[in-house]
């Protein structure tokens, strides 16, 4: 089981000295989320609570996750990154591989782009990108990112990207991983059949009882059927040795410590959040 540290929210300038003490602690590698823009007020309807309503707010901090990625992988040898998720359509595929690829040169291949296709709408009408298309525009994305990080040139014409022999440089030194987010069938179908893990929005162990076996029944049916495929489950209930036995037999391949701002409260000092970090190692990762 690999036990990843959740760094969204995190005051930004403590990311690089927090990447250093998780790898010190045994920690596979760091997430972190990230809006490139939160309204004061909005009507979209969040798909992971009950009642519809984010706990997120304009005043969180954001911190664009590839430069914070890059700085935390200078001052780290093994420690993993991982967007958690990165609201992929809202960019260009050139855009995106090009700045992936230079993370990956730069991180010595230690990253892993998780993805979704978003739920905050008033975050794509401020970016003049088409909401009610998303999911068929990111499909495209990948679709042009895989063919760029094969370093060749690239001609693509579709519903949304027409290019013509386009090469970026630098590529990376092999696969880059793409974790797909989400749960709705839309997503959970892009993340079988397109992607090399899946990345939850936090269940309650019962959940994940229920769904996984769905979710590798889709896997094994899939054309990447014999690829290895990750599948990273938050739970949102206290996690305990024997929890995280019944989430290895389930096939989970790794979970999470809480974010922070969730798990200490805000405006925690960074000694705070390392003492955190430290009884989840002892609790957990040493066990």
């Amino acid at each position: 089981m690999d036990f990843w540290q959740v760094v969204s929210w995190c005051e930004t300038e403590q990311i690089p000295d927090i990447a250093v003490h998780a790898e010190q602690l045994g920690f596979k590698g760091l997430i972190l989320a990230e809006h490139i823009y939160y309204p004061a007020s909005t009507r979209s309807r969040y798909y992971y609570s009950s009642d519809g309503v984010s706990p997120q707010n304009p005043d969180m901090e954001f911190p664009d996750p590839l430069i914070s990625f890059a700085a935390a992988a200078a001052v780290t040898k093994t420690l993993q990154f991982m967007t958690g998720i990165y609201v992929l359509p809202l960019r260009h595929p050139i855009e995106v591989a090009k700045n992936v690829a230079t993370l990956c040169k730069l991180s010595g291949n230690r990253f892993a782009l998780g993805f979704g296709a978003g739920w905050l709408k008033e975050e794509f009408d401020q970016l003049g990108v088409d909401f009610s298309r998303r999911g068929r525009r990111t499909d495209e994305m990948i679709a042009v990112m895989r063919q760029l990080w094969c370093g060749k040139e690239v001609s693509y014409k579709g519903e949304f990207f027409d290019m013509e022999r386009v090469k970026i440089r630098p590529i990376p030194d092999g696969n880059v991983p793409l974790i797909g987010g989400g749960h709705s069938p839309a997503a959970l179908r892009r993340a079988v059949d397109q992607c090399d893990g899946w990345y939850g929005p936090g269940n309650t162990l019962a959940e994940l009882e229920q769904f996984l076996p769905e979710l590798q029944a889709m896997r094994a049916q899939s054309v990447c059927a014999e690829q290895p495929f990750s599948v990273i489950a938050p739970l949102t209930e206290a996690l305990a040795p024997n929890v995280v036995a019944r989430l290895e037999a389930l096939g989970v391949t790794g979970t999470v410590n809480y974010p922070f701002l969730f798990g200490i409260g805000p405006g925690s000092t960074l000694d705070d959040k390392k003492r955190y970090m430290d009884d989840f190692a002892k609790r957990l990762i040493a066990a």
